[in-house]
């Protein structure tokens, strides 16, 4: 997807091209912000299985005739045949606006969809990078406000230099942007309610501006300083579990050998993401390489398989899913 802010990282530095349905479209290469890796919007738009004897059916048909073997039991009486995660690579070369996203109540009762609880996984970052991540202090909502449309809302967040293996989970209510030369893997709930807060300016030309959703925004807002040790894992300290939220969790594994797993450990369908080197996964009747850049799903019912690094410094990163903790009925109603 072209962003303004976007740029060729996912091309050079991940092998990223158009999909076949944009070949003929003239999508600019050099300036792309995302790569949806595992989505699912409904039948016209989602992934298409690359291998396999399902090679060429999308998720939404995959789904439709799976339903727990593929996503898992639970998942599937939970969410239906709406794919709960998506799954994808950001560059941000420019600015990405400051913005917010509500949670699963307000997302619910404004938008009919899913909030929009995210997590980012720092791949790489230029030295000029920069994320901004939640308040430096506590605040009220008018003086957020004022900064915004004085724009210095900076002032009142918290900037990190990246750097590779950086995590910060993003819960709904958190302010936050990026610029400068970075690029994040990023495993969020299937929603994409966002809410622009302050776009650098940009908002003040009539050639550049973009729709600025603040005073819808007002309530969705954590007004209170960021809780860093809660919420940020800096790479020194990302392996193992990273995130833990009711939603998913996300493992970071560094591979130096051989991994084992099975998937009746999850109750859930489990994604990796290569964020360097290659490996090779091996299942019962089976197997596939895969290197930085590509993304596996793991169906439910799958039974065992492995990941054997094939070079120094492979990672992957694991998610699996979470069936939200409140009731479904519950949640519907709200």
């Amino acid at each position: 997807m072209e962003k303004r802010w976007g740029g060729n990282a996912l091309k050079n530095k991940l092998g990223k091209k158009a999909a076949p349905s944009q070949e003929d479209d003239g999508v600019n290469l050099e300036s792309i912000g995302e790569s949806f890796e595992l989505y699912e919007f409904g039948e016209d738009h989602s992934s298409v299985i690359t291998n396999g004897f399902l090679k060429d059916n999308d998720l939404f048909s995959i789904l439709e005739t799976y339903l727990g073997d593929l996503v898992g039991d639970n998942i599937y009486e939970y969410f239906g045949n709406q794919f709960p995660l998506l799954v994808k690579y950001l560059n941000v070369e420019g600015r990405l606006s400051v913005q917010v996203h509500p949670t699963d109540q307000i997302a619910a009762e404004r938008y009919d969809c899913l909030g929009k609880n995210e997590f980012w996984y720092v791949v790489d970052a230029k030295p000029d990078a920069r994320v901004y991540m939640g308040l430096n202090r506590d605040t009220t909502a008018a003086e957020f406000y004022a900064k915004c449309k004085d724009g210095t809302i900076t002032d009142i967040l918290n900037i990190y230099r990246p750097k590779p293996g950086d995590c910060f989970y993003i819960k709904a209510g958190t302010v936050h942007a990026a610029e400068g030369g970075i690029v994040i893997a990023e495993i969020q709930e299937n929603s994409d309610a966002t809410l622009r807060l302050y776009d650098w300016g940009f908002e003040n030309n009539p050639a550049t501006r973009r729709a600025i959703h603040l005073d819808e925004a007002i309530d969705c807002i954590d007004y209170e300083k960021y809780k860093a040790a809660e919420l940020f894992r800096p790479a020194a300290m990302a392996r193992g579990v990273v995130c833990d939220c009711k939603w998913f969790t996300i493992s970071v594994l560094p591979l130096t050998s051989k991994y084992e797993s099975d998937s009746d450990n999850f109750n859930s369908c489990i994604i990796y993401m290569c964020t360097a080197g290659a490996a090779t996964l091996t299942w019962d009747g089976g197997s596939e390489e895969i290197s930085a850049g590509d993304t596996i799903l793991i169906p439910a019912a799958m039974g065992a398989y492995s990941f054997t690094p094939k070079s120094e410094g492979t990672s992957l990163m694991e998610t699996y899913i979470r069936k939200m903790e409140e009731d479904k009925d519950e949640y519907l109603e709200k």
